[in-house]
């Protein structure tokens, strides 16, 4: 009964750590593109956004408590790199910004239309900033009680959106709903932050008495699968409301927008309201654990700067960040999680399988096979920008005066567009495979020279 309850308490607790209330965004937007082929869609965003991050946590327990020795078969130097830009991913340059332009756009302008955004987020921060240096029971309270708050909140809306939906998921033109949906996942950043915290629930596992490694694995494995069954159940049911409205005229309406006018159909306005302010709470939360995570990874890597000041900077630099918007901000984070998740997706794997291997070169090289392709995609499909850039500086037009100097992608991402398993956005699976059994024959090699 005691490990029941510890389990029951872990899995609620791992799953307000994955619900950033910021994901709810992301759903219903989702389920309005797919429409009548929403299902499909809802698989691949829940292979991302539930499946993977939870085989995070377990991957990461198995490597090891330090979030460093996720990637330690990567060797040394690449994998503090990898880290270090999960934590500024995570951190100050997309998911702290994201949760202050949650609340600008999702609370605080519905009540209060008129106000400034610069100072509306500002202030987010200021508060932020302020929980995070003064840690105390206001922030757990709000933490303990806000999380059920918000879960029977969000059930509801969904039981009343399923029993008097808005209307019928139209058929859509949309092509690659699955692909959409997988991709849709990768904006949780979930997968990349169960790095960090499973260190976190491994520890809270191992202060309640249990010392056995694979008693702690088995215990973070069923919680979970609890917290797994919460998102299933939000997700699910987001991405269904959206497909529900898709019917309605909905492409000029941005993320947050079509939330806020399914909750108004559900609930009407002051529903809207009602959880605008729960979000902001949530966002909080979700801020404050956020930057103190960052700040105390940088203080303890910096002799310079200490907790209190990275506290600040982080704040000052989310602020920055934050005023573009949410959608700015989602379109900034697409290709660095395009680059970062084949990489995190095959370490994860690997550390699912790593009794079985013995030459752990096999990470770096598979590592690597996903990071080349990967990389090469977001930048090849980046011609049209690259290309604007380039007409628009100086030293260009000195070297081509008649011809505007451009580059053309066209055959490298033809190539990478005829990898097997580029059509559904698995491009990088297969150089991946060739990359550790490239890694894996040269070990072989060595040994038997």
């Amino acid at each position: 009964m005691k490990t029941f309850k510890h389990t029951l308490v872990t899995g609620f607790a791992l799953f307000a750590m994955f619900l950033g209330a910021g994901n709810i965004i992301f759903p219903p937007t989702i389920g309005a593109l797919a429409g009548d082929q929403w299902l499909l869609t809802l698989l691949g965003f829940l292979l991302t956004g539930i499946c993977l991050p939870l085989l995070g946590i377990i991957a990461s327990a198995k490597a090891g408590d330090n979030a460093a020795d996720f990637g330690k078969y990567l060797g040394s130097t690449n994998a503090q790199v990898l880290v270090f830009l999960i934590i500024i991913t995570i951190g100050p340059l997309l998911a702290i910004p994201r949760t202050g332009s949650v609340t600008y756009e999702l609370a605080i302008a519905p009540i209060f239309p008129g106000i400034n955004s610069y100072l509306a987020i500002a202030g987010f921060f200021t508060i932020t900033a302020f929980c995070t240096l003064n840690a105390n029971k206001v922030i757990d309270l709000i933490g303990a009680y806000l999380t059920p708050i918000l879960m029977i909140t969000l059930i509801i809306i969904i039981f009343l959106g399923i029993i008097h939906p808005i209307g019928q998921p139209v058929s859509t033109q949309q092509s690659q709903t699955f692909l959409k949906g997988f991709e849709g996942g990768y904006q949780t950043m979930d997968a990349l932050a169960s790095i960090v915290f499973s260190g976190i629930i491994m520890h809270t596992i191992h202060h309640l008495g249990y010392e056995d490694l694979k008693q702690k694995t088995r215990l973070t494995a069923i919680a979970g699968v609890i917290a797994g069954f919460g998102l299933l159940i939000v997700y699910g049911g987001f991405i269904y409301l959206g497909a529900s409205a898709s019917g309605q005229a909905i492409q000029d309406l941005s993320r947050v927008e079509l939330l806020i006018q399914v909750i108004d159909q559900i609930l009407g306005s002051w529903g809207s309201i009602g959880l605008g302010i729960i979000v902001a709470l949530a966002c909080l939360t979700t801020a404050v654990g956020l930057t103190a995570t960052v700040a105390m990874y940088f203080s303890d890597r910096s002799s310079k700067l200490s907790y209190k000041p990275m506290v600040y900077i982080i704040c000052i630099f989310s602020t920055i960040l934050a005023v573009n918007g949410v959608d700015t901000i989602i379109n900034f984070a697409s290709p660095i999680l395009s680059i970062l998740y084949p990489v995190t997706i095959i370490i994860i794997l690997l550390w699912l399988v790593d009794d079985w291997i013995k030459h752990k070169s096999i990470y770096k090289g598979a590592a690597l096979g996903a990071l080349l392709v990967s990389l090469s995609q977001v930048v090849f499909s980046a011609e049209d920008n690259i290309n604007h850039v380039l007409k628009s500086l100086s030293w260009a037009q000195v070297f081509s005066p008649d011809t505007p100097l451009r580059v053309n992608f066209d055959t490298p991402l033809n190539i990478l567009n005829s990898l097997p398993l580029s059509g559904e956005g698995f491009a990088w699976v297969i150089p991946a495979i060739i990359g550790g059994l490239l890694f894996l024959t040269w070990d072989l090699y060595q040994e038997h020279k």
